[in-house]
This record gives C-alpha cells, structure tokens and sequence, in this order.
C-alpha cells in the first residue's frame, strides 16, 4: 500500500493518506483530511519529498491532486528508509504561510 503524507499551510504537522493512483502529473489520495478545491499542498511520498500540488478535485472521500512539476514514479513508489520520518517544510513560503511575523 502506497501512502502520502500531506502537509498545508492552515495545520502544525502533515497528514497520511492511502495513495489509490499516482502518475507523473498527479495523484488520487482517500481523503481523510477536509482537504478544498484550489488549496496548495506539499506532498512527501516514497522517496520524493516536499512536491507541491494543487488540489483539483474533492468527492466520495477522495481528493485529486495535480503536481506543480513532474514526479519521478518509481522514486514515489519506493519505500521510505527504515526510520525515515518526514517533517513539514522548515523553509519557503508554505513554512512563511503559518508565522504571524513574515506577513
């Protein structure tokens, strides 16, 4: 089973989804975060971290995603180190997003 982890601006820490399809421009993900159409999220999976993507679609629990830049497949499909955690952006604009002093 193939899972993303997302992160957004308007939340401390990301969330992981169950990837039901993925392809170079984007992906489907189950939807288990109230996730609307037009936001801009970034997206770790497998082995390529800190993708940005446009949500395009929100319905029947599921939310499609649209790559910013093409992705690199099967780097997305190949498991994560042992103990590799990913952390939410530290730095660029979705980590100026949340801090009241950058704005």
């Amino acid at each position: 089973m193939l899972s993303a982890d997302i992160f957004r601006a308007d939340r401390a820490g990301g969330t992981s989804h169950r990837v039901t399809n993925i392809s170079e421009t984007g992906m489907c993900i189950v939807q288990s975060a109230d996730l609307s159409v037009g936001s801009v999220v970034v997206i770790a999976v497998g082995r390529i971290e800190d993708v940005v993507a446009d949500v395009v679609w929100v319905r029947a629990g599921l939310a499609g995603l649209r790559f910013h830049d093409p992705i690199d497949v099967a780097l997305a499909k190949t498991r994560r180190l042992a103990g590799h955690v990913n952390a939410p952006p530290s730095a660029g604009w979705l980590a100026a997003l949340n801090d009241p002093y950058h704005k």
